[in-house]
């Protein structure tokens, strides 16, 4: 959801950039280190996207070591919001102190939840799955500042091609919100979310272990759940605004914005 939209503003400028992935013709896979050493050839600049429950942190760390011998200058790295309190050997955070310990100029972005994940991330995938029935083991008052997309995207695009050496950015939205509101303001858009429902994590596993979904991915998102509900996701953070000088994009604003 960002590192798409962070290749489509790089493109529109003109710029040199191989997108890679396990779909994409320049092939990336983190459990692969065969073809690192040509992904990397010619690379000044990296953006890299840690997955979130994958335990595939360390893997990150690896290929950051590969880029900093090949010559990288400069790399961003994404994980998430809460990220910089977990140990230092634990998955995402690995991969943030090796950017630090390698490279001169590193920036790390820590997004929270995003407001693309109701229309074509974790929750839309859930939703489709269920009539669109969202179930997740939060509070009715469980509050998040959800952060759009855009926002993340335009935070790598500036970290890539500016002086942001040395910078953590927490990326949230202007406002905390419940997942009972976002769904309600989303309700009759193109966004496949139109009930939300709390359950426990228990009732959770059944419903994303029934989509597939491994038991480490689930374990880690029922981690970041738990956290929104101590009240951990609802801070709004200055990430935004330090980075590019603007408010970030409000609900109301994606709602009417968002082309799926």
């Amino acid at each position: 959801m960002v590192g798409r939209r962070v290749v489509t503003q790089l493109r529109s400028r003109g710029l040199p950039v191989t997108a890679a992935s396990r779909t994409e013709r320049t092939r990336l896979d983190w459990t692969d280190t065969s073809n690192w050493d040509e992904v990397l050839d010619g690379v000044e600049n990296v953006f890299v996207v840690t997955p979130v429950g994958r335990s595939l942190g360390h893997r990150v760390a690896g290929f950051l070591e590969k880029a900093a011998k090949a010559g990288v200058a400069n790399v961003v790295v994404m994980s998430a919001m809460g990220t910089e309190h977990a140990p230092s050997d634990s998955d995402q955070r690995a991969a943030e102190v090796r950017a630090k310990e390698l490279f001169d100029r590193w920036t790390v972005l820590r997004p929270n939840w995003l407001f693309q994940d109701f229309t074509e991330g974790t929750f839309a995938d859930l939703a489709r799955s269920r009539n669109g029935r969202l179930r997740l083991p939060v509070k009715k008052r469980t509050e998040v500042s959800f952060v759009d997309a855009r926002d993340v995207a335009d935070t790598a695009v500036a970290a890539l091609l500016e002086d942001h050496g040395g910078k953590e950015y927490t990326l949230t939205g202007p406002q905390a919100l419940t997942f009972r509101e976002v769904v309600k303001q989303t309700r009759g858009t193109e966004s496949p979310v139109w009930r939300f429902k709390s359950v426990d994590e228990a009732g959770f596993y059944f419903r994303a272990a029934d989509r597939g979904w491994s038991d480490r991915y689930i374990d880690t998102l029922n981690e970041r759940f738990a956290a929104a509900v101590r009240g951990n996701a609802a801070e709004v953070a200055e990430g935004v605004r330090e980075a590019l000088g603007r408010d970030p994009i409000p609900l109301a604003r994606f709602i009417r914005e968002a082309v799926l």
